[in-house]
């Protein structure tokens, strides 16, 4: 009993000041008010997955600072999310099937819709340099998707 006592008593010794350190830091960084907007859904199956990217590396190891999936129950998913000050790289698609992936043929050529940031789809995707969107305050991002074949 008594060493269940004296665990007890070095735990709260060595977590209280972190705790108590934590709970005095405000997080005084205002978030921006995002709104992404995905345009052009054909078909009212599956869902709609965006991955949102804060960094180069994030974008390119394909690690994204979130993923949000909504519906694809009309014309367009619309999306809201509070983001720091900064560069992001927002990426779509629509999993038509619902499998959890973006389906592709035996070249990489994605077979369900799928869109980013800054493109038009004339082109091949680009790197997070690319598709990068700046945020400073309130904005909105639209992002059409595109279907290759």
């Amino acid at each position: 009993m008594k060493k269940i006592f004296a665990a007890f008593l070095c735990m709260m010794f060595f977590t209280l000041p972190e705790v108590l350190s934590y709970s005095q830091t405000p997080n005084t960084e205002a978030l921006c008010d995002t709104e992404i907007v995905v345009t052009g859904i054909k078909e009212n199956s599956g869902k709609i997955v965006i991955s949102i990217h804060d960094s180069a590396e994030s974008f390119r190891k394909r690690l994204p600072y979130r993923t949000v999936e909504l519906p694809a129950d009309g014309e367009q998913a619309v999306y809201h999310i509070g983001l720091k000050s900064g560069d992001y790289a927002f990426c779509v698609y629509h999993d038509i099937d619902g499998d959890g992936k973006l389906n592709t043929n035996a070249i990489g050529i994605p077979k369900e819709p799928f869109g980013f940031s800054n493109y038009d789809g004339k082109s091949p995707p680009g790197n997070f340099k690319k598709h990068k969107v700046s945020i400073d305050g309130a904005a909105t991002i639209k992002i059409p998707l595109i279907k290759m074949n």
